[in-house]
């Protein structure tokens, strides 16, 4: 019987650019195990691969899955505000030469603050020379934090309102949850979309306890959108699914509806290290996806990476 290599794909939907990697290891202590992901850039092609050890360092991979050479390593801090090269280039990356001024990647965000600051997934704004929401407007990018793979932006403008956190930040099995955001970039149109499930697991990819798993729909172009309960307070932030293809091929079964998001404790964390308070408590006048739906949509938007 062949033995499956583990094939988690989490599509981190609207990267811009490869994820910046560490120092890769000698091939002799690196092996074949881990976890093989993909990152698509929010395109169809793939635009980096690499293997997540089980120490949680990451060696980039060519298409034959042996090591590759590593990219210069990152520079500043995983928590701190990231080296710009541009209007909101990330840590260690450049655009492709051939792509940039062009769009590259969309993602989601959602308002924390109604004086414009939001919270998106930090791939989303990786390696990008600017980025502007679906009208154009410019967006800067105050913080980025890879680790936790969580972005806060300025919109400069305000918000009629704002998504709210709940008192206490746990997640509970086979609770409702909605997710929104703006899946596939503009191809499906410019509106948001929302999607429904359950909570189905209470851990992401190889029991990462900063993340849950879900069954509501997450596609490219969801990364950085908001993962609410069935009262509009946050549960979490989507970042990525399980690649079905990948998977048949490794198993011979598809995947069905396994999501993730980031938990609203690591968000909070992530906030509280800049100074900034979520505001606590109801944001939707009634329960249902029907009141949420209509509470939660004015805080979020659509963000676009120009390379």
């Amino acid at each position: 019987m062949r033995r499956a290599t583990p094939l988690f794909l989490l599509l981190l939907t609207a990267a811009c650019a490869e994820t910046p990697m560490g120092p890769a290891p000698q091939a002799s202590d690196q092996g074949p195990d881990g976890t093989i992901v993909t990152d698509y850039g929010g395109g169809q092609a793939p635009v980096a691969r690499y293997i997540r050890l089980p120490d949680g360092r990451a060696v980039r991979v060519g298409d034959d899955g042996a090591p590759a050479a590593p990219p210069p390593a990152a520079a500043g801090g995983a928590t701190g505000k990231p080296e710009q090269t541009g209007p909101a280039q990330a840590e260690g990356t450049a655009p492709p030469p051939n792509r940039r001024g062009r769009p590259i990647g969309t993602g989601s965000a959602f308002a924390v603050s109604a004086n414009g600051l939001a919270v998106t997934n930090a791939h989303v704004v990786d390696g990008c020379r600017q980025v502007v929401d679906d009208q154009g407007r410019s967006v800067r990018v105050v913080a980025a934090d890879e680790r936790r793979d969580l972005a806060l932006i300025d919109t400069g403008r305000s918000f009629p309102s704002v998504v709210h956190f709940r008192q206490q930040a746990a997640v509970e099995l086979g609770e409702t949850v909605l997710v929104f955001g703006f899946p596939y970039g503009q191809a499906l149109g410019t509106g948001l979309n929302v999607t429904n499930g359950i909570v189905t697991g209470l851990a992401g990819p190889g029991g990462d306890a900063s993340r849950f798993q879900m069954n509501a729909a997450v596609q490219p172009g969801n990364s950085g959108g908001p993962a609410v309960d069935d009262a509009g307070l946050l549960l979490g932030v989507a970042v990525g699914r399980l690649n079905d293809i990948a998977v048949l091929r490794a198993t011979g079964s598809l995947p069905q509806g396994v999501n993730f998001a980031i938990r609203a404790a690591e968000v909070e964390r992530f906030l509280a290290e800049r100074g900034v308070m979520p505001s606590r408590g109801s944001s939707a006048a009634g329960t249902g996806a029907r009141a949420v739906s209509a509470a939660v949509a004015p805080a979020v938007f659509q963000v676009l990476c120009r390379g």
